[in-house]
């Protein structure tokens, strides 16, 4: 990860890191890099950073240069710690290795939940204080507080020594919850405390996992294991603690009106039950389940009292120990979607190709942290260069790994024909491949164009996607439109080949439907009352055609972000590829 020193004219400096292989720097918001600087273009340069840690920096077509040292750049050259980079009048310091280093295993799990949290990684998160001074407060309700006075010397002694021994239980309890155990330990532990608290025959702990309720923790009195996560308990019991939130206490369950008729294991030839609800700020995690036989005595207010206090402060560990899983599988998650993206960014072209006469560019911006956008360059023989662009439907994870596949599909049918590929043909292999590899409800649409630059003649196929536009010299537009279905819907398509000729400043804009989709607000597709349309992508570029391709590129990003509103979120990816001649 590279950190910058950056330091905007007349302003304090701050520190940035760049956390992909490939960021952004410039006035748009869009950029990885946000510059408040009216000298810097919109989309000024790009910075890459490779596997082996060589870092390199790309001016983006920018109308007042990039500067490294003083020396303005073209195209890519490397940087090294210490170097200065002008943007605008910005400066960019990349910051030696020791400086910008991060803490050893910053992107692991372990790490963050530690910084979250503040505790040992190899833990699992201890209790808040505040919540330590509610278990012990709950501690000294649930053994009544001061003994009452009471004349009978040994009755008071004896009063004394039942609130000592509860007293010794609960602690015990707030010990045990408070442990670094893991959880299976410390609700085990918690059964055999039960055992010393309340008369129990036979304790359980069963937690809600999904829709079911299985059981992670019981016993007997005489420490056998009476675990079964396929235990089940009374219908009524299940629905009276999870349902309502009630605790349950019954002296003779086999006669309870409620429990009659309710076929259960765990109440099959018990007299004396309770069972109390694990539950934080209104979320019942699961539930404590006791009971005797016959020959103890029935369980008592007060007993049900001290369980229902036990239940309320494990519910709180239980819960620190579900956010902890909750966050390392969130966490997981944000590292394969930061890898994914990684990949993607370098799929992508760094920079267009110098095609003698021509001026090119392209970007993409994902609305997500991966997109489902693509587009690519690739000069061929004979003075010709192949121009894609697609657009996957939907959007996310799902939608960027059909991106690869188009990606890879067209790299493989360019290379396998020398020289230029006949377009049909190569729209035809990549449709019947997408066909038998894609989802019915996944579909691509498509433009591959071959620009020969000897003949200035562009020979383009259009598989379902939005008519790309031509923009004359004298401001007449022409739209390039389907000649068939997107890929990966129809078997053995049919497609047609079209061409057109690019006079001197003739530009050819081909984009994704992010772009003429764009909605005025960022209201959603079926709320729009306003898109961005072809109607005005054709008036921004007309009224800027004496431009460079770089600029137009900016202009259409600012018109579009103008039209949508500051500081709302895309709705969809936005890839724009802008070609002109000279």
């Amino acid at each position: 990860m590279l950190k910058f020193k950056v330091t905007p004219a007349s302003k304090k400096s701050y520190s940035w890191n760049a956390t992909k292989p490939r960021v952004t720097v410039g006035r748009s918001p869009r950029n990885d890099l946000f510059l408040d600087d009216q000298f810097a273009s919109r989309l000024h340069a790009a910075l890459r950073t490779e596997e082996d840690g060589h870092c390199s920096i790309h001016d983006l077509g920018s109308a007042n240069g990039t500067f490294v040292n003083g020396s303005t750049i073209e195209g890519s050259i490397s940087i090294r710690p210490g170097d200065r980079i002008q943007v605008g009048s910005t400066l960019l310091e990349l910051l030696p290795a020791a400086e910008r280093q991060s803490r050893q295993g910053s992107l692991k799990p372990e790490t963050v939940i530690t910084h979250l949290l503040g505790d040992d990684p190899a833990q699992e998160p201890s209790i808040s204080e505040s919540r330590v001074f509610s278990i012990l407060e709950a501690v000294r309700h649930a053994t009544g507080g001061p003994p009452a006075e009471k004349e009978d010397t040994a009755e008071r002694l004896a009063d004394q020594e039942r609130r000592g021994d509860l007293f010794e239980v609960m602690t015990q309890v707030g010990l045990a919850l408070l442990s670094s155990t893991a959880l299976d330990e410390v609700l085990q532990k918690l059964i055999e405390l039960i055992f010393d608290a309340v008369p129990a025959d036979r304790a359980f702990l069963l937690l809600r996992q999904g829709d079911d309720l299985v059981c992670k923790a019981a016993s007997d009195r005489s420490g056998d294991a009476q675990g079964d996560p396929r235990v089940r308990l009374n219908d009524s019991v299940h629905q009276l603690v999870l349902g309502r939130g009630q605790s349950v206490l019954t002296s003779d369950a086999q006669e309870d009106e409620r429990f009659r008729g309710r076929d259960s294991i765990i109440l099959s030839g018990v007299r004396s039950v309770m069972a109390v609800p694990l539950a934080v700020g209104g979320e019942r995690l699961g539930l404590i389940y006791v009971d005797n036989p016959l020959s103890t005595r029935a369980f008592t207010r007060d007993d049900l009292h001290l369980l229902t206090t036990i239940g309320s402060v494990a519910a709180i560990r239980i819960e620190n120990a579900l956010l902890l899983e909750q966050r390392l599988v969130t966490e997981r998650l944000k590292q394969q979607l930061a890898k994914a993206r990684d990949i993607q960014t370098r799929l992508l072209p760094e920079h267009p190709p110098q095609i003698p006469g021509y001026d090119l560019t392209g970007v993409s911006f994902p609305c997500f942290e991966v997109g489902g956008d693509y587009f690519d360059f690739m000069p061929l023989a004979e003075n010709r260069l192949l121009i894609a662009l697609g657009d996957v439907s939907g959007k996310g994870i799902d939608a960027a790994i059909l991106m690869s596949s188009l990606h890879a599909a067209v790299r493989v049918q360019a290379l396998a024909v020398a020289g230029a590929p006949p377009l049909v043909a190569l729209v035809e292999h990549i449709n019947n491949y997408l066909y038998t590899t894609t989802p019915a409800n996944k579909f691509i649409t498509f433009f591959v164009a071959s620009l020969d630059s000897t003949s200035h003649r562009l020979h383009f196929v259009n598989a379902g996607h939005n008519a790309p536009l031509v923009v004359r010299s004298d401001g007449r537009a022409e739209e390039l439109p389907a000649s068939g279905p997107p890929l990966g819907i129809v078997p053995q398509a049919s497609y047609r080949q079209g061409e057109v000729a690019l006079a001197p400043g003739d530009v050819l804009a081909v984009f994704s439907d992010g772009v003429p989709e764009a909605t005025a607000g960022g209201a959603a597709l079926e709320e729009a009352t306003e898109f961005f349309g072809e109607e005005r992508l054709t008036k921004v570029i007309h009224r800027h055609r004496d431009k460079t391709a770089a600029q137009l590129r900016d202009r259409i990003e600012e018109a579009l972000l103008d039209f949508v509103g500051a500081g709302v979120a895309p709705e969809d990816d936005v890839t724009l590829v802008i070609l002109k001649r000279k």
